[in-house]
């Protein structure tokens, strides 16, 4: 009788594993599968050469991936025709592939921020928010090292890279320059420009100096770029002034 009920407790059992599976496509997500993706929220679309020349592996091996992720639903295929050429076609994320790295964090990350949406009070909303980047920021300042301002703005460069959010830094203007590629918040950044100016405000607290938005993806723009005003201490010390 025992055995009997085993078999029958494991022929209910595998049909909601499966299920389970099929809800959640995160969790048949490969290592490279998530690099494929890392790799495509950087870019609007990529196609079949750029993707084997960023991850450099075969191009065989780009279409295996592109196509378990299409599966999926994370991934999509757009195509393209120029002249009187062969079709192209190139891939992007689907909104499902912009979240495909997070986890149930981001749904709660979205109903907070619509319930933030919701307070008709200005003053009071933005003290909810101002509360926000002052409790990330203690978070974050912890595992960001450096003295001067551009060293604070390479530590925290990395440490977002390291999370896997495609940003880079460039130096060579004399003012550091930070570039986003892929959004951290690809489910909330539509909506208005208030998760824009939050991250703005996190970078400052962050590297604990100003920092201009100078691009925008809700403007138009490719990706958000955010320049770090000069170290007015360094400043002084290089002009002799104490």
């Amino acid at each position: 009788m025992n055995i009997i009920l085993r078999r029958y407790s494991k022929q209910l059992q595998c049909p909601l594993v499966l299920r389970r599976s099929a809800m959640n496509p995160h969790s048949q997500l490969s290592q490279n599968d998530r690099a494929m993706i890392s790799v495509l929220r950087g870019t609007e679309s990529m196609s079949i050469c750029e993707l084997t020349d960023a991850m450099r592996v075969t191009a065989t091996a780009v279409r295996q991936r592109l196509n378990r992720l299409m599966v999926l639903e994370l991934v999509e295929r757009s195509r393209t025709v120029e002249g009187r050429g062969r079709p192209s076609h190139r891939y992007l994320l689907t909104d499902k592939g912009k979240r495909s790295s997070a986890n149930n964090l981001d749904d709660l990350a979205v109903v907070l921020w619509e319930e933030v949406q919701k307070i008709e009070d200005p003053s009071v909303k933005q003290k909810v928010i101002s509360g926000a980047v002052e409790r990330l920021s203690q978070r974050y300042q912890t595992a960001v090292r450096g003295e001067t301002v551009e060293e604070r703005t390479r530590s925290l460069v990395e440490m977002f890279a390291e999370r896997q959010i495609p940003i880079s830094l460039d130096e060579s203007s004399g003012l550091p320059l930070i570039t986003v590629e892929g959004c951290p918040y690809p489910t909330l950044a539509d909506e208005n420009h208030e998760i824009c100016d939050m991250e703005q405000a996190l970078l400052a607290r962050v590297i604990g100096h100003p920092v201009d938005r100078c691009q925008c993806r809700q403007d138009g723009d490719s990706c958000c770029t955010f320049e770090v005003g000069p170290d007015s201490a360094k400043l002084k010390r290089e002009a002799g002034v104490s």
